[in-house]
Parts: structure tokens; C-alpha cells; sequence
């Protein structure tokens, strides 16, 4: 197998390009399967803590911006 190798050196460059190209692949198309199967709310339900705050902002922005203060 050794002699093979050193015939043709860039066979073996070759052959482990192939297989990170497989595994890079691999990866890819199992994350993405992943993701597919348990996807992410788009927005935060009304009650989550974090819109609380967007609320609280949103209407001391309205205060601030009123004619006549």
C-alpha cells in the first residue's frame, strides 16, 4: 500500500480532501435537518418578560413625545 502512495503522493491529499468535503457536508445537512424539526418561535409570546420591557419603552417614548410638555 506504501509503495501505491508513493507513486501517486497526491492521492492521498486528495482522498483526505474528499473525506473533510464529506464530513463538512455531513455536518451541514444534519444541523440543518435539526432545525427543520424543532424550529424557533418567531416572536416571544405576550406575556414574556422580554416584551415587558419593549412595552414599558414603547409607551414612555409616547409620554416624552406629547405636544404641550
Amino acid at each position: 500500500m506504501s509503495q501505491f502512495f508513493e507513486a501517486h503522493p497526491m492521492l492521498l491529499f486528495a482522498l483526505e480532501a474528499g473525506v473533510a468535503l464529506f464530513l463538512l457536508i455531513f455536518i451541514v445537512v444534519w444541523t440543518m435537518g435539526t432545525a427543520k424539526k424543532n424550529p424557533r418561535p418567531t416572536r416571544a409570546p405576550d406575556d414574556h418578560p422580554s416584551r415587558a420591557a419593549q412595552d414599558g419603552s414603547a409607551a414612555r417614548q409616547d409620554q416624552d413625545s406629547a405636544p404641550g410638555h
